[in-house]
């Protein structure tokens, strides 16, 4: 997963750098480059909350066998 954040991100910023070297950053532009870095970090949030609740229940767990 870290590898396709990792890809993600090094392509909105190749992507920013071509679109403000040749013409400028038009409104589709901004759209492109905007919408996958958005979802990545509504992708993290959702897993930390899941991790969250992981780390809940696997302490749960453990305060039952102590």
């Amino acid at each position: 997963m870290l590898a396709i954040r990792l890809y993600v991100a090094a392509l909105a910023a190749g992507l920013t750098c071509v679109f403000g070297f040749t013409r400028g950053i038009g409104t589709l532009e901004a759209i492109v480059v905007t919408c996958p870095i958005l979802f990545m970090i509504f992708d993290i949030r959702v897993e930390q909350q899941e991790l969250k609740q992981l780390q809940k229940r696997v302490a749960a767990i453990l305060a039952e066998k102590h």
